[in-house]
């Protein structure tokens, strides 16, 4: 059977034992904080089992998309060394809710390998919790299973949690026998404990029968459940008598499509059956022959790139984006894995592209959203590519040294300086740096390294300027911790002026009674119409007045429920306890709105524009733009954004009303609702509704986010949205920065002005266009410099200079010319003349500047394996003081001191053997 015809019985079986399919999750999970990935098929019915949500079936049955490479549950240092680890897999797996219990779980399983997937029943072995009878009892009466084949294990490996509490039970693994040759223990029994390749456990039974209130206390539930998960990857292996996952039929498409398109000449098949020849060597504590070991080697390296080709594109094609942190970073680690290991087999082609390619052809079918995100997927891994083979090589020349040094030491763990520098400099996953010294036979000094990181970011904690008031910082978040028995009540949304009372004040390092004229300080008071910074939207500024007193506030920050006014004294005393009244600056309050909702508007623009990968990774909301990153690998066009900006604009004519709703967490998000990963969100949220469906009346509106900031009433008073600026971040986050209301109006009225002068300057009329005569402009000045270039480059007698050379290395020439230009392009010309001059050998030309001189060097290409030009131009520019690099036949640089010419020209002809 194919691995499509596997996985169809599986689902096909159940729902014709009454079970509703429901297709897979997100691999990257909606609302559940708790998860980088989706790392089981019960994930997106948690609920269900806990009994927070019923849905109107009983029993259900899936094919679920996993991840494993982060956190808790991270297989990615085993992929490619076992026979059964992925970071990617799928798991099939039927769910009962209160429905039906280990009669009918047991019975299904049995059935579905036995009788439609036909595996042998004396390749079947059964484990169940060690006080089980009921689950061993079924396995031999009613499915006829020999006691001498049922295991009981203890709860390590046969008892199940959803946590410290909760619903929690015995289960029951299925485990698959691939024959003597993979096992070194004869017991099957002692055998599957000590988790050797030939039992592999093919499906688990998880009985959850009981709920544990307190660690060890269990009562039974009324309403048993059952949930279970089979390996897709082992189920075809088994069914496809493979001893390994990556012989079947899953991993060899993928892998002969990269060896082919990559020009090599690796055969897969041909791999296979030298692995099977070698198999008891290779799991056994034999030594491996060198070319056994390089064997094995390439075979490991096809098998990676075979498993992270998979979750690369199932990743990228959930919205997940390479970056340096969080679920980004876990993703580049696969890539960048995967990379490295690609270059085990060519240096010059890529594998984990043509792998992908073809793993979206072969899995599209089932998986529609590979074929649908099939651009964004290969243009994301052709960067990334690009990005970190940019770093590799130099990143492995640092990696070497360190790894000599070692040795010359007598040493064997790699710094945690070196560590950190190959991770921030040059890109290298630590992981990355561990697999690449291990395979040497080195450590990495983890901690050490976890040492230096936290020391850079305390660094650049430490760099960062207060905005504001200088305070104390544990004592502004104890002043509040202090206070968080009274919560500061918030009337913001519908209210800019407050009746309030002073409850607290604090001078930035102790609370005190009282803040005079000129003072700093903080003050909490009962109710507040200021807006607290949070989500990205800075806090309000303004007054609090009474008769006798003015009290300018700067900021407004939240500590738990209390706010906290960044305040000072203008006139007057303030005093706990005192009555006042607070204002909001309202022009401020009313352009920060218009610019937070105008920000929900571009980032659903964003998503229509660029695709649905793209996700909010951080904003900056106040009176003057919105400062909006978001994940992309690559820059904005102006096509895109303009029609980002046509969309925005159009949903703010609409003049729709903004509808501001609190709706439970779940509620919220069937609606549709925007949650983003890493927000923490109570049980009741705020939900804001902006535009009507955009394309039919089933469609969900044109914006639906979870936010607790300020917005408009209607998208009318937005008036303008435009586009200011657009950047990179970082890798995989770009930025966007843009502007609404009057500071439009102002632009739009400055541009007009400025364009106009320009007319009137150049004398171009209405019906001209003044960018096409700039562009015309620009290639006369391109002309003329050329004009100039070449008069320079013609002063200087390069005949005479050639005739200077000296003879080294035979019948090599060496040229030095010292000339009074700064200009490197015509430095350069004249470089290249002298080397046309000579054919062989080796040209410095010396430059004249002002604050610093420039040097170039080139060596004609049949010279560069004894000499390179980046070599020969450190040796010159350090007796100048200076520095450089390049190419082994071309490098250039620049010195601020011309006064050792002779003598840095001197260390050339020495090291050239010029006497």
């Amino acid at each position: 059977m194919k691995n499509t015809e596997i996985r169809n019985a599986f689902v096909n079986y159940f729902k014709k034992n009454g079970h509703t399919y429901v297709s897979s999750s997100s691999l990257i999970p909606e609302n559940d904080p708790t998860l980088l990935f989706t790392n089981a098929g019960m994930n997106q019915f948690k609920n269900c089992f806990l009994g927070l949500e019923k849905r109107d079936y009983t029993k259900a049955v899936t094919s679920q998309k996993c991840v494993r490479a982060g956190g808790k549950h991270n297989d990615l240092d085993n992929v490619g060394f076992t026979a059964r680890h992925h970071t990617f897999f799928e798991m099939l797996g039927n769910f009962s809710f209160g429905d039906y219990f280990k009669k009918d779980a047991i019975k299904f399983a049995w059935e579905f390998l036995t009788v439609e997937l036909k595996i042998p029943k004396e390749k079947l072995y059964v484990t169940v919790f060690l006080d089980d009878d009921e689950a061993a009892d079924i396995w031999h009466k009613q499915e006829g299973v020999p006691k001498n084949r049922i295991f009981r294990l203890g709860e390590k490996d046969n008892f199940w949690r959803m946590g410290d509490v909760g619903p929690c039970g015995p289960c029951s693994e299925i485990f698959y026998d691939h024959g003597p040759d993979f096992g070194k223990i004869a017991d099957p029994f002692e055998s599957i404990k000590a988790g050797e390749d030939r039992y592999v456990e093919i499906w688990n039974l998880v009985f959850m029968q009981y709920e544990e209130t307190a660690p060890g206390k269990m009562t039974p539930l009324p309403k048993p459940s059952v949930d279970t998960g089979s390996g897709f990857e082992r189920l075809t292996a088994a069914v496809q008598d493979c001893w390994n996952n990556y012989n079947t039929d899953l991993f060899q498409e993928i892998i002969i499509a990269g060896l082919t398109k990559a020009g090599s000449k690796l055969v897969y098949p041909d791999m296979i059956k030298w692995e099977r020849a070698n198999i008891k060597t290779l799991n056994s504590d034999a030594k491996l022959s060198e070319e056994q070991k390089l064997k094995f080697e390439e075979l490991t390296a096809v098998r990676v790139l075979a498993d992270h080709c998979r979750s690369t594109s199932f990743l990228l094609a959930a919205g997940a984006t390479p970056s340096n942190e969080g679920r980004g970073y876990v993703l580049r680690r696969i890539m960048r894995r995967a990379i490295r290991y690609g270059r085990k087999i060519s240096m010059d082609k890529s594998l984990l592209l043509p792998m992908s390619e073809a793993l979206i052809g072969a899995m599209s079918d089932f998986y529609p959203e590979l074929k649908d995100r099939k651009d964004h997927i290969l243009s994301t891994i052709r960067d990334e590519e690009a990005r970190f083979a940019q770093t590799l090589d130099n990143g492995t020349v640092i990696f070497q040294e360190e790894i000599k040094k070692l040795k010359t030491s007598n040493q064997k763990a790699i710094s945690g300086e070196t560590i950190f520098k190959l991770y921030d400099t040059y890109g290298f996953p630590v992981d990355l740096t561990a697999l690449m010294a291990a395979e040497l036979g080195f450590t990495v000094d983890e901690a050490g390294f976890e040492k230096v990181m936290q020391a850079s970011k305390e660094k650049a904690k430490s760099s960062w300027k207060a905005k504001s008031l200088q305070a104390d910082e544990k004592h502004v978040i104890e002043f509040g911790q202090t206070h968080s028995k009274n919560p500061t009540k918030f009337i913001g949304y519908d209210h800019l002026i407050s009746k309030s009372k002073v409850l607290a004040l604090s001078n930035g390092s102790k609370e005190v009674t009282s803040l005079k004229t000129g003072e700093t300080g903080y003050v909490i008071l009962d109710q507040t119409p200021f807006y607290a910074e949070g989500g990205g939207q800075a806090g309000d500024k303004g007054l609090l007045l009474s008769p006798s007193l003015e009290v300018q506030v700067y900021d407004c920050i939240k500590q738990g429920s209390v706010f906290l006014h960044q305040v000072e004294v203008a006139n007057g005393e303030i005093k706990v306890n005192d009555s006042l009244n607070g204002h909001v600056e309202s022009k401020e309050r009313r352009q920060t709105a218009s610019n937070h909702s105008a920000t929900h508007l571009m980032h659903s623009a964003l998503r229509l524009v660029l695709g649905t990968h793209v996700t909010q990774a951080g904003s900056l909301v106040d009176s003057s733009k919105t400062r909006f990153d978001f994940t992309h690998n690559k820059p904005v066009t102006a096509d895109e954004i303009k029609k980002i900006e046509e969309l925005v604009n159009a949903e703010i004519s609409h003049a729709h009303t903004v509808q501001v709703e609190n709706l439970s967490h779940k509620a919220a998000i069937d609606k549709g609702a925007m949650a983003l990963f890493g927000e923490k969100y109570g049980d009741e949220v705020r939900v804001l509704t902006m535009g009507q469906p955009i394309l039919e009346p089933s469609h969900k509106p044109f914006s639906i986010e979870l936010c607790g900031g300020t917005h408009v009433h209607n998208t009318a008073e937005i008036r303008a949205f435009k586009v200011i600026s657009e950047s990179g971040v970082s890798a995989g986050i770009r930025r966007i920065e843009a502007i609404t209301g009057d500071a439009v109006i102002e632009l739009f009225m400055k541009n007009t002005d400025e364009v106009k002068q320009a007319r009137l300057a150049t004398g171009i009329s209405s019906d001209k266009s003044i960018v096409e005569w700039i562009e015309a402009k620009k290639d006369e000045v391109k002309d003329l410099q050329k004009q100039i270039k070449k008069a320079q480059s013609g002063q200087i007698n390069v005949d005479e200079i050639a005739k200077s050379a000296q003879t080294f290395a035979g019948d090599a020439k060496y040229v030095f010319a010292d000339v009074a230009l700064d200009d490197r392009d015509v430095l350069a010309q004249i470089t290249d003349q002298l080397k046309n001059k000579i054919q062989k050998g080796i040209v410095i030309v010396m430059g004249s500047g002002e604050a610093t001189h420039p040097v170039i060097i080139s060596v004609s290409k049949d010279l560069t394996s004894q000499f390179q030009a980046g070599t020969l131009l450190k040796d010159f520019a350090q007796v100048l003081g200076g520095k450089g690099g390049g190419r082994p036949d071309f490098a250039q640089g620049a010195v601020p001191d011309r006064s050792k010419i002779n003598e840095a020209n001197k260390v050339v002809q020495t090291k050239l053997g010029i006497q």
